[in-house]
């Protein structure tokens, strides 16, 4: 079978209308129809928010319709921000009906550039104007595409970061632990004295001078620090919990958890405190601890409540943070 070419199916389309709609003009075929039967806050970082569109579209057309992605002009408190589209668009089976769920994202730097006195804010007024582009099929009376619009509102925070890491520690091992880690990498015991003074020199920032290195031996280490995460808007961000994953000088440390955290203000402090083995005593790790400071990556999950009248249910907050520290 020959491929159909588009005129051919153009042709088709006509004439199964006219076998539908005898009567009719080309001015009253019918016309697809498309809603937004939701609109909500999918996703929050600490740097983005992610909104999510659930299109449904009717198709009332013997042949099969492909939607464009979403065009979308971003206003905040009065203030256009930005025009972004969805990642993608969605087809529609020739007399049928899909519902596609659509997202898109909007910058927190993009929207400090534009509301004044952000700073002050708590909650910004959000509005998203929705351009729905469906092409039609190619006949006489139809137009190339037809084009819907819809004005949604929402609520979002004013959120403005910053992460900091307090009071890093990490414990000095004791010496029954040494003793054991020696035993079960099959070193004399009369080593204990010169792997001690390793883990001093080391957790100190200096070069052990001894025969044993503290990343021969496999000791859980207890290592502590805080988490200072502010922001820097009235809005309040409460968590209640942290799934993270630690990283020093581009090298991962840790992956936990923590529900430690005390708020003072727009202050959370996170307090975690676990341990690693000595064997990480390596690398990006042991040139923090020389040079007494170090670049941490940050990654980290939680739940963040917002108010009632904007989402019930808990939204996912997810973010990478880099920045510097220091070390006693």
């Amino acid at each position: 079978m020959g491929r159909i070419t588009p005129g051919a199916r153009a042709r088709r389309l006509a004439a199964c209308l006219a076998v539908l709609l005898p009567a009719a003009s080309f001015a009253q075929v019918p016309k697809p129809t498309a809603r937004v039967t939701r609109f909500d806050i999918e996703q929050i970082s600490l740097r983005d928010v992610t909104f999510l569109f659930d299109v449904a579209v009717r198709n009332p057309y013997p042949v099969n319709l492909s939607l464009e992605a979403l065009r979308l002009t971003f206003s905040v408190e009065g203030a256009q921000v930005a025009q972004v589209q969805t990642s993608k668009g969605f087809a529609v089976k020739a007399m049928g009906e899909k519902t596609s769920r659509l997202y898109a994202t909007l910058g927190y730097e993009e929207v400090m550039a534009v509301v004044k006195g952000y700073a002050e804010k708590d909650y910004l007024d959000t509005l998203v104007k929705t351009q729905i582009d469906i092409p039609l099929p190619k006949m006489p009376g139809l137009p190339p595409r037809l084009t819907i619009t819809y004005d949604l509102k929402s609520r979002i925070p004013a959120i403005k970061p910053r992460v900091a890491i307090t009071h890093f520690t990490i414990g000095q091992p004791s010496s029954e632990a040494v003793v054991q880690a020696l035993k079960k990498a099959g070193r004399s015991a009369a080593s204990q004295g010169a792997a001690v003074q390793a883990f001093k020199d080391v957790l100190g920032g200096k070069a052990p001078k001894g025969p044993i290195h503290p990343k021969e031996l496999d000791i859980p280490l207890t290592v502590s620090f805080d988490i200072e995460l502010t922001n820097e808007t009235r809005a309040p961000l409460i968590f209640t919990g942290l799934d993270y994953r630690f990283s020093v000088n581009k090298k991962e440390l840790l992956a936990g958890a923590t529900q430690d955290i005390t708020r003072k203000g727009n202050l959370s402090v996170l307090r975690v405190t676990t341990t690693f083995s000595s064997q990480a005593l390596s690398g990006g790790l042991l040139e923090a601890l020389g040079a007494r400071e170090g670049v941490f990556s940050l990654a980290g999950s939680t739940a963040l409540k917002l108010p009632d009248e904007i989402r019930k249910e808990p939204l996912k907050l997810e973010f990478t943070e880099e920045g510097s520290f220091r070390l006693p």
